[in-house]
């Protein structure tokens, strides 16, 4: 498992006698990287190509994870919630009820 996202980039390389150097058109790629925040700023980590299979599958994991503590994230909101209502109810005064001091 892993955190982040996957992008496809294409770049020049940098090389000046490369075709993407000159044409636009032909940029090299497209590549593979894992995308994720640290820090506050966005990173990016290259995926080989003969890592791709394994980059996406622990994205995959990653993202069911997700999923999970999401769906877990909202059953305990709602069980919060309903609690604090039942609490909030029992201790409301019943209507039409004097109370004596």
């Amino acid at each position: 498992m892993v955190q982040g996202g996957l992008s496809e980039t294409s770049r020049r390389c940098g090389n000046l006698n490369c075709t993407c150097y000159r044409d636009p058109d032909h940029l090299n790629g497209p590549h593979l990287y894992i995308t994720y925040r640290e820090d506050d700023k966005s990173r990016s980590l290259y995926v080989p190509p003969e890592h791709a299979k394994t980059a996406r599958q622990a994205q995959q994991a990653w993202a069911a994870f997700w999923e999970i503590g999401c769906s877990l994230a909202k059953l305990n909101r709602d069980r919060l919630r309903k609690q604090w209502q039942q609490e909030k109810q029992s201790q409301a005064p019943a209507v039409g009820r004097k109370s004596h001091d």
